[in-house]
């Protein structure tokens, strides 16, 4: 699908130019902020505004992004890499993260979602293995590698320390930018000018 910009456009009511212009806004998801800039389609005459899906959509992108390295959040990719080194599901990973429900697991690796800093906490202490095997114990889950693993399942064997996926992720994963709806989360998210907060 093709972006239709009204840049240059004609504003019918005065006769005034649509000109790009920016404003700043922040963006609040999963209890984190930052402020970005958007671009803003302003009036030459009149400075009537217009507002495009693609300029929030691309703000809220940059905004992301800009969390997800500030707070030095996991990235899907990660995620979905310590998925994978466990053996488990996204229902399984769920249950070790005391019940979180399968579609938010997968919403992480797709990058629907953002994970707050406690959930990062909490998944980036499944790479150690005496976590994961309290965890697996307490939520029924069998753990590749643990001592809750089915017989003739793979094992790393004793004495064999997880070195975890995410170190390995982390130089593909600073080069990956995700699509991001604007709708994110119902209720996790708003944007507000700085102008609306004088």
């Amino acid at each position: 699908m093709q972006s239709i910009s009204i840049q240059g456009h004609i504003h019918h009511l005065c006769g005034g130019r649509y000109q790009n212009s920016s404003e700043s806004v922040t963006i609040r998801v999963s209890g984190m902020s930052t402020t970005v800039d958007r671009v803003v389609l302003r009036c030459s005459k009149c400075e009537h505004e217009e507002r495009t899906a693609d300029h929030r959509e691309d703000a809220e992108r940059v905004a992301w992004l800009a969390i997800r390295k500030t707070h030095g959040l996991l990235t899907p990719k990660e995620i979905r890499l310590l998925r994978e080194s466990l053996g488990i599901t996204h229902e399984q990973m769920g249950d070790l993260l005391y019940g979180t429900p399968k579609g938010i697991v997968e919403g992480w690796e797709r990058g629907r979602y953002l994970q707050n800093q406690q959930v990062d906490e909490m998944l980036r202490s499944l790479e150690d293995r005496q976590t994961v095997e309290r965890l697996a114990a307490k939520a029924g889950v069998v753990v590749a590698g643990t001592r809750n693993q089915e017989p003739g399942s793979r094992n790393q064997g004793p004495g064999t320390r997880n070195q975890g996926p995410v170190s390995e992720a982390i130089a593909i994963s600073e080069q990956e930018v995700l699509p991001v709806p604007w709708f994110l989360v119902p209720g996790s998210w708003s944007l507000g000018s700085s102008e609306e907060k004088r």
